[in-house]
């Protein structure tokens, strides 16, 4: 009888085919074709910048590690930068499941580097694949060496995440490691690695790229769909919604535009985009079973999510199959919160799909996460997260103990929407709960639904509400514009001793704010340093970070923005290192601030970030933040020209507060304004006219909105330029007297000061008297440049057109000045021409001190002015002379005329 082993097989002369031919080559012919560059997508989208931080690091001897979820463009952006750099010595191997088999990734690594690998042709003991590695890595030095035109330069592994052998996983920490000078080296992974790479990151030998670097940014997302909104298929404002719900994510922003180019009905929205579902369903979650796919529903529900909370809500129904630090591990679009690594959020598009699958049990989870955040001391979640349940009664006792300190600075935007779940009559009933979301639409600029609220109390619950009655009401005065009924009414709460320390705070904020608008900014102070010590004692971080904004508005309010920006990034390390933070107004607030100062800087693109990262946040809170973000979009565009662009903005404003039910009050004059100042700088008289007779009447009290305090002085520079423009200059001086005067003779706020010496020039331009009207803009200019203050100048360029390029052909060199020359197209020059006969230039104390002399005022009269010595002004007159060569006032005039340094 023959054995199994004496019968022929049917692949037997197969079989001694491939015994005849070499094993290298063997190797070649079956796994040749897996060392290819992907082939390039018929439609992409070019990222300059992302190139060029893929080239810094793209370097001999270094190792670029692409680690992102799917569908961020790590291998399109990679192929993007193969074809621009023309580098046609890339060896590119896309890792598959079964090249865990250590034998068998060696033999690939041997083939993408041109070596033989005779070696793999037996079984190989464990501990020899380093050795052979090195001895791969030093053949291919030595090649190279010899003939470098033949070998690659860069190898490419795609889809690192596979190799879960512990041995594969060695192997290419190794390679890291050992990778030879003249070899770039490219890993690509969906999941964060699981081999050490801290070494060669600190010896500089490694850079990472994640998923914040390869997210579209928003004018990156605009050009994607430049093309459908030309085609009208989808409208800018959808665009900028898009990117923030998506954050960037590249893929589905790429299937939804598809979809849109498509015949066929497309989707109203990403959300409801067929294929997008398709891509979360299919490309992310179709290697996880049920029971982890059940814990990603879970973990969505709350804001943010932590390993310990999804602990809670599970209550033990499954084992913990998957948790949010695994998720983020294992490449799901789930971040770490900055600065609360226990924390996490999902991406927003991707988590407003998952919660759109109800799932049984939720308000039970609700609930339990209102228990276990009340056990942590959070009654705001706890608050919110009973809402959420629908178990009014909870609700109702969490309400009790303290309104305000459920409210500072929290999310209300969601309060507002688990009202409309409330049954009415369970607020009407509890006196509490009337009080809460009497703050919740006081908050929302919903002044009279708060008052109808509140004025639906018993007199006896009034009474027994007392101070945090009379705070509320103050909280609706001041949103209101009204400022000496709201120091009134707040003074009176603080007066009662049974206040609580909450509401106290409430109070305290609300008497800043009142006296900031006032410009009583020393007051204000005081009012904000007694809050920001019972902030910190009250441990909440919500109430530290609105005490911050509140000082910093202050500091922006006198004009002292180097000081406020400090203040401002002070509060946000605050933010990032709170315990536990969902999007809170207070962080929204210091956002908003930090773009007002950078616009006010001429920071324009630092203030467009600002404001885009602010965005979403805000509108999620339902935060009248808004109404800032939008309004200061409208002032960058009209900054840059854009005047169709910025009353679109304005128009969104509008729109938005209309359907968010906000009372005219808190935002109309704001828009009107801004109207005003467009029209004004397109020469829209007659408009401007009309407008500022309805904006306000005269002698009655300004309305002051509590975002926007400098909305009287805005107005009154209005009225100002507008009587110039039409040739009255009496009453314009009048205003400006009236205007530039401080109150009670407390110090003038800069920003008053810097426009106040503007509209002076202007007037004296007017008049015909040049010499007075660049003396008072050169003023205008020190004062500004103290703060780095640009916003004044740009905000009446069509009035200083011709004016301003004179002084500062002359000014100094500076961040400030140069901003200025750069928007008024003054060359730097220019600049460096005035004075270039002088053998020791004019300084520019004694170019101010010249000016003056130039248009008739004493050594005294000068003095006075500079608020300098009579000594100093001489010594000045005799430096200008020696440098000017003249021995007179009028000769050093008419010298000074020709070299055109006057």
């Amino acid at each position: 009888m023959k054995t199994i082993l004496d019968v022929q097989a049917a692949n037997d002369d197969f079989a001694d085919q491939a015994r005849a031919v070499p094993s290298g080559e063997l190797i070649r012919d079956l796994l040749g074709h897996r060392i290819r560059v992907p082939a390039a997508p018929t439609d992409f989208l070019a990222r300059p910048g992302l190139q060029q931080t893929i080239a810094q690091a793209l370097q001999p001897g270094r190792t670029l590690l692409l680690e992102a979820p799917a569908g961020y463009g790590k291998t399109q952006a990679l192929r993007e930068w193969v074809v621009a750099a023309e580098a046609d010595r890339v060896a590119w191997l896309s890792i598959e499941s079964r090249d865990n088999d250590p034998r068998r990734l060696m033999a690939l690594l041997g083939l993408a580097l041109g070596q033989d690998q005779r070696q793999a042709q037996g079984a190989l003991q464990r501990d020899l694949y380093p050795d052979l590695l090195s001895l791969l890595l030093q053949r291919y030095a030595r090649e190279f060496a010899k003939n470098p035109d033949k070998l690659p330069t860069c190898i490419v592994l795609d889809n690192v995440h596979w190799l879960a052998h512990p041995d594969a996983r060695d192997l290419i920490e190794q390679l890291v490691a050992e990778l030879p000078e003249t070899l770039a080296l490219v890993l690509i992974s969906r999941e964060q690695v699981t081999f050490s790479t801290h070494s060669a990151a600190l010896s500089g030998r490694l850079t990472r790229l994640g998923a914040e670097h390869l997210r579209l940014s928003l004018a990156e997302t605009e050009a994607l769909f430049a093309g459908e909104m030309q085609q009208e298929r989808i409208r800018p404002a959808d665009v900028e919604q898009v990117h923030h719900l998506s954050e960037g994510w590249m893929t589905p922003l790429q299937l939804f535009r598809m979809e849109l180019q498509g015949d066929s009905d497309t989707p109203r929205t990403i959300l409801e985009s067929p294929s997008v579902a398709r891509f979360f369903r299919d490309g992310l979650l179709s290697g996880y079973s049920t029971v982890a796919q059940v814990m990603l529903f879970h973990m969505a529900e709350p804001e943010l999510i932590s390993d310990a909370l999804l602990q809670s809500l599970n209550e033990a129904l499954f084992d913990l199959e998957l948790t949010p630090s695994m998720a983020c591990q294992r490449g799901l679009p789930i971040w770490p919160v900055s600065g609360q690594g226990r924390w996490y959020r999902f991406n927003p598009l991707f988590r407003d799909w998952l919660l759109g699958r109800e799932l049984h049990g939720r308000q039970a989870r609700a609930l339990r996460a209102s228990h276990w955040f009340e056990a942590r001391g959070d009654r705001t979640e706890a608050l919110t997260h009973a809402l959420r349940a629908q178990d009014a009664d909870r609700a109702l006792e969490i309400a009790a103990s303290g309104s305000e300190a459920l409210l500072a600075g929290q999310n209300t935007g969601e309060l507002l929407s688990w009202r409309q779940q409330l049954p009415a009559h369970l607020v009407d009933k509890s006196p509490r709960l009337r009080l809460v979301y009497g703050w919740v639409h006081a908050i929302g600029g919903q002044f009279s639904q708060a008052e109808k609220l509140i004025d639906g109390l018993p007199e006896a619950e009034r009474d027994a509400l007392g101070g945090r009655l009379m705070t509320l009401r103050a909280f609706i005065l001041r949103g209101r514009g009204v400022i000496e009924p709201a120091l009134s009414v707040v003074d009176q709460a603080l007066a009662d001793a049974a206040l609580s320390d909450h509401a106290r705070l409430m109070a305290l904020w609300i008497r800043s704010s009142a006296l900031c608008a006032g410009e009583r900014y020393a007051e204000a102070r005081s009012a904000n340093r007694h809050a920001a010590r019972l902030a910190r004692e009250s441990g909440d971080p919500g109430s530290e970070i609105l005490a911050v904004y509140d000082h910093a508005r202050i500091e922006l309010g006198k004009g002292y923005l180097k000081r406020a920006e400090t203040l401002i990034r002070r509060g946000m390390d605050v933010a990032l290192n709170a315990p536990y933070q969902p999007p809170r107004v207070g962080e929204s607030r210091l956002q908003l601030s930090l773009a007002l100062l950078l616009w006010h800087q001429g920071r324009w693109q630092e203030a467009e970030a600002c404001l885009v990262r602010a965005a979403r946040q805000a509108e999620h809170c339902r935060d009248l933040g808004v109404l800032m973000n939008l309004a200061l979009r409208a002032l960058i565009a009209k900054s840059r020209g854009e005047l169709e662009q910025a009353f679109s903005w304005i128009g969104q404003a509008e729109r938005t507060m209309q359907l968010w039910q906000v009372d005219d009050v808190a935002y109309r004059p704001v828009l009107e304004a801004l109207k005003l100042s467009c029209w004004l700088q397109g020469d829209q008289l007659q408009r401007v006219d009309s407008a500022l007779g309805s904006l306000a009447v005269e002698g009655q009290e300004p309305c002051v909105p509590e975002l926007f305090p400098m909305l009287p002085g805005l107005v009154e520079t209005l009225r100002i330029r507008q009587e110039i423009a039409r040739g009255d200059l009496a009453a314009a001086q009048d205003r400006l007297s009236a205007y530039s005067q401080a109150v009670d003779g407390l110090e003038l706020p800069l920003g008053r000061l810097i426009y106040g010496r503007i509209l002076r020039s202007l007037i004296h331009d007017k008049a015909g008297k040049p010499d007075k009207a660049l003396v008072a803009l050169r003023e205008a200019l020190q004062e500004a440049a103290r703060e780095e203050y640009v916003s004044p100048f740009i905000e009446m360029e069509s009035a200083l057109r011709e004016l301003l390029p004179k002084v500062l052909a002359s000014a100094g060199e500076s961040p400030f000045f140069d901003r200025l020359r750069a928007y008024f197209r003054v060359e730097k020059h220019q600049a460096s021409k005035a004075g270039g006969e002088l053998a020791e230039p004019i300084s520019d104390r004694e170019r101010g001190v010249l000016e003056l002399i130039a248009i008739g005022l004493s050594n005294q009269d000068i003095a006075d002015r500079l608020h300098i010595s009579l000594h100093t002004v001489k010594t000045h007159a005799r430096r200008l002379n020696a440098k000017l060569g003249v021995r007179s006032r009028t000769q050093a005039i008419v010298r000074a005329r020709e070299l055109g340094v006057l």
